[in-house]
This record gives structure tokens, sequence and C-alpha cells, in this order.
């Protein structure tokens, strides 16, 4: 099993300490808990802007396949920022982050439902339909197991949109927190 080793993790952070910084200091835990919501945003808008950057071609697995991936992906990565992820994750609640906008709740909703029926589940999915083909001849039985898969690109906009809401509430948020910071050190605080 394949892990980041101590001395991977101090090798691949020795220019971030050499240039000063201190990496996880005290004081600081809770901006630090934001870093997973900053990955999820960042990780959902790059696997749907890879989506819809890349057209499907029809009839070829390879093609098929690697579309469900990034389009999957960007979904969990969305999905995790409403999702309890671990202690001390924050978690951001839907009704707070669309208030007001029924637009962007109703694609918040959709990107849920696919959560559930293609990533996280794949019982139920208005996206993939599994079919059993059987072919009776003379001498033998011939089955194939078959896939019919969608990507709603046309919606991939509209999820980019819910990714940049989320990432507009996550900011807004951390800067509320980075004042309350520079209020109790006495200092202004940059993101770099």
């Amino acid at each position: 099993m394949t892990t980041i080793s101590e001395e991977d993790y101090q090798m691949h952070m020795a220019s971030i300490v050499d240039d000063g910084f201190i990496l996880d200091p005290p004081g600081y835990e809770r901006l630090s808990q934001w870093t997973h919501m900053l990955l999820h945003i960042v990780n959902a808008r790059a696997n749907f802007q890879w989506v819809l950057n890349h057209p499907v071609v029809a009839n070829e697995l390879d093609n098929t396949l690697q579309q469900q991936a990034f389009f999957v992906a960007g979904i969990m990565a969305y999905g995790r920022c409403y999702a309890s992820s671990g202690p001390h994750v924050p978690t951001l609640d839907a009704s707070q982050v669309y208030k007001g906008s029924k637009d962007g709740m109703e694609v918040h909703s959709r990107l849920n439902q696919l959560r559930n029926t293609i990533a996280a589940h794949t019982d139920k999915s208005d996206l993939v339909r599994l079919t059993l083909a059987v072919k009776d001849e003379p001498t033998r039985v011939v089955v194939r197991h078959l896939s019919t898969a969608a990507i709603p690109t046309g919606e991939i906009p509209d999820f980019l949109e819910a990714v940049a809401h989320t990432e507009h509430f996550v900011t807004i948020s951390i800067n509320k927190y980075l004042d309350h910071l520079q209020t109790k050190i006495g200092k202004r605080i940059e993101l770099d």
C-alpha cells in the first residue's frame, strides 16, 4: 500500500519551510479545516471543466469510461462540500448556501440526486442503463452484458455555476474568519 511517507512529505514541504512558513501552526486550526473544502471545490471545478472540454465519442468504450470517471469525480467532490467528511472538517448547509436562489437549489438537488444514483449508489440512474442481451442459437446461447451511458453535458455549465456559487459562499466564510483572526492577532492576513 502506498502512503505519503514522512520523508516524502518533508521533502515536498521543504521549499515552503525554507521560505519561512510554519506548517499547521497553533491558533490556525479552524482556518486549516477549510483547506479540505477548497480542495473539494478545485477538484469539482476541474473535473466538470474536463467533461465540458472533451466531447463524448460515441461507441468508444475508453472515451465513455473516461467521461464517466471525470463526471463522477466532479459529482463526488462537489458532494463532499455538503456531506460530513470527518471530525473538524466543515460541512456546508445547502439551505444557507443557496438561500434565496430557487434555481441554485434545484441544480444542487440535481447534483445530489446524481451523487446518490450514479456516484455513490448505482441501482437507479437516469444516466446509466444496464442490459442483458441473450441470443438463442441452435448450438449455443450468446450472452452480452451491455451498458448505455449518458453524460448530461448540457447541464455541466449549471454544475460549474453551482461549484462557483459554493466557492463564493466558502470564500465569504473564510474571509469572515480571517477578519476575526486579524483582529485577534493584530496584523493583516494575506492569502498567498
